[in-house]
């Protein structure tokens, strides 16, 4: 290859609205400095006029028939975005330069901000007090980089370093995208792009060029659009050679791309101005998170659908078809943004609201005034019984769903049918306890029909003092506080349990159940002890009265569909309980740090009339 200025590797003009590498003075109070100095002005490139690529509109088409792969995979693309997963950001100062570069018709971005946008700077720091070395927030951002220095050393078996290789002519941002799905399965018609802003396009270039002279890779270069593109072969014996698999790289002005040819040219089409922002949708979707934010992600679940179905050809259409009712429950779009703000990590999640879904049903949480204080994890929804009965609706209307939801009903029948065993169900949970070394749990329930609730339990109880005896079941009952706690003793199956497994499983001696049915609650526990907690939570101490929860849940919102309550120091301190001693020292000095700095994790979610909102927030030990 022949050695030039990289500067004349770009000739369109660099867009006015891109973020400068460094600190977004705009951000900060009038008359008050920056903390750290700039970064290094971004070079100049002479302007050529250009002809703007005109945006995409309107949502890409979809398919009224989707087979169950396609379901599958946008399942799991929309949970890992939702679940937190790899998270990435923009910020409201402007379109940062690795999203203004990335192609249109990507159908996943995904983006991470280590030049630390608005008030990012500050922030992080005060999240990032509670881990080993960062005490000193003044120091900051020296200790940051001497992380990523190790990072990158380690990453590298010591062959890059960050402060010497990286920074100097990286700009911060990451950006990662996948482009529309390739429609045979040639690994040569993927599409995939990682951009990163460059503040010294000279730099960057002789960083690439020597990561793949070092490799043995074989290069070339070609002109495309006033752009010079490096092409990488890798080399005989790389175990890719084979397939014909060719990597590109170029600098693009503020941007150094990296990929698959095809990717890297829709890349240089954007010219910074007519990339994924200009989308209609992806502009609705980003729209819907606002402020300052570390990591950004988005996924045109639509899109992947339909190029899923595509992909898999005469395979996807010898699957069943997907039930209507999934049908209607997919959407179109997602997004996931993460922030630092007092001394916590929160992530929002926001997706279209699904018109099978119903109308939003969003209330205050009553089971964290029911469950005791020790309560260390948590997970309840409102309306249960009710979105049980309209998912069994909207199950019914399929005509290939008919036959399972027979057999459903007529095993419901000994107890008085469906809505018998499941219409006095309102908001319901699960939750987790523990106490020194004692670990309880079940479920709790509150009642919208406490005599139902009784009627059922009743029934239950009958069937297992007729039909239980030959099993080593037994039922008792005991008092507590002017409840009925009745306790289901299943002893013996334990011990078949234990007999059928030659031993593998050590079942309880005493495998017991207890549950109570009261106005307020409906809990059915392990043991008694849960029951108890629960009885006594109502009008004594129970886990909406801890200090810590209370305040989880004031930043994550009091009025939601459903809750997740996780204590990290809670269940920590129990597992280390349980680590050997040969490996405890190990632990203490390399695990144990880290892990002590997260405190809870409390998520909601909240549906809107158009926008269905999520909110997991991770609290730093002291935040």
């Amino acid at each position: 290859m022949t050695d030039q200025d990289p500067t004349q590797r770009f000739e369109p003009p660099v867009p006015d609205n891109l973020p400068a590498a460094g600190i977004d003075a705009g951000a900060l109070p009038a008359g008050e400095a920056p903390s750290t100095p700039p970064a290094p002005p971004m070079p100049m490139f002479e302007a050529v006029p250009t002809t703007p690529v005109a945006p995409t509109v309107g949502a890409r088409p979809g398919r009224s028939r989707l087979k169950w792969l396609a379901a599958g995979l946008v399942t799991l693309l929309v949970v890992g975005t939702a679940a937190g997963a790899t998270l990435l950001l923009t910020s409201d100062s402007g379109d940062p330069a690795v999203l203004a570069w990335t192609p249109a018709d990507s159908v996943a971005y995904a983006e991470l901000r280590l030049d630390l946008p608005g008030t990012q700077d500050a922030e992080l720091a005060e999240v990032m007090k509670a881990f080993p070395g960062f005490q000193d927030q003044a120091a900051f951002p020296v200790k940051l980089s001497e992380a990523l220095d190790q990072l990158v050393g380690q990453a590298t078996s010591g062959k890059q370093s960050y402060r010497n290789d990286i920074e100097p002519w990286f700009g911060g941002q990451i950006g990662a995208s996948v482009g529309p799905l390739p429609e045979t399965a040639d690994p040569n018609a993927a599409r995939a792009l990682v951009l990163l802003s460059v503040k010294d396009g000279a730099k960057a270039t002789a960083w690439i060029d020597g990561l793949v002279k070092a490799e043995g890779a074989a290069m070339a270069t070609e002109t495309y659009n006033g752009v010079t593109i490096t092409t990488v072969t890798p080399p005989a014996g790389s175990g890719v050679e084979a397939a014909g698999m060719k990597a590109a790289y170029a600098v693009l002005g503020p941007v150094l791309a990296l990929g698959d040819l095809t990717s890297v040219k829709a890349a240089i089409d954007t010219k910074g101005t007519s990339g994924l922002p200009t989308d209609t949708q992806f502009k609705e979707a980003e729209a819907s998170v606002t402020g300052d934010r570390l990591a950004f992600a988005y996924v045109d679940t639509a899109a992947i659908a339909e190029g899923a179905v595509k992909l898999a050809g005469d395979a996807a259409a010898a699957l069943p078809d997907l039930p209507s009712m999934l049908q209607g429950w997919m959407t179109p779009w997602a997004v996931a943004a993460v922030r630092a703000e007092n001394g916590a990590f929160i992530i929002e999640t926001r997706s279209p609201h699904a018109k099978t879904a119903g109308p939003p049903q969003n209330a205050v949480s009553k089971i964290p005034g029911l469950v005791p204080p020790t309560t260390v994890f948590l997970a309840e929804g409102q309306d249960v019984g009710k979105t049980l009965a309209q998912v069994k609706q909207q199950l019914a209307s399929d005509p290939q769903l008919a036959d399972a939801l027979e057999q459903v009903d007529a095993a419901l029948a000994l107890v008085g049918g469906f809505d018998a065993a499941t219409g006095w169900i309102g908001e319901a949970g699960v939750a987790l306890t523990r106490d020194g070394d004692q670990v309880g749990g079940g479920v709790v329930v509150v009642p919208t029909d406490p005599a139902a609730a009784d009627r059922l339990m009743g029934q239950l109880k009958a069937f297992l003092q007729l039909g239980g005896a030959q099993a080593g079941i037994t039922v008792t009952e005991e008092a507590y506080g002017g409840t009925t706690i009745t306790v289901v003793n299943l002893g013996g199956l334990g011990g078949l349990l234990g007999a059928a497994t030659d031993g593998a499983v050590q079942a309880p001696a005493e495998l017991s159940i207890a549950y109570a049915v009261t106005d307020e609650v409906v809990v059915l526990g392990y043991g008694t002890d849960f029951v108890k907690g629960v009885l006594d939570a109502r009008t004594g101490d129970s886990l909406a009265k801890t200090e810590r929860f209370s305040a989880a849940l004031a930043k994550a919102g009091k009025s939601n569909a459903a809750l997740v309550w996780v204590d990290v120091a809670g269940i920590r301190g129990f597992a280390e309980g349980m680590i050997p001693s040969d490996a405890r020292g190990d632990y203490d000095a390399n695990a144990k740090p880290y892990l002590a700095a997260f405190d809870s994790i409390i998520g909601t979610m909240t549906p809107g009339e158009t926008i269905d909102s999520g909110t997991i927030i991770i609290s730093a030990t002291g935040g």
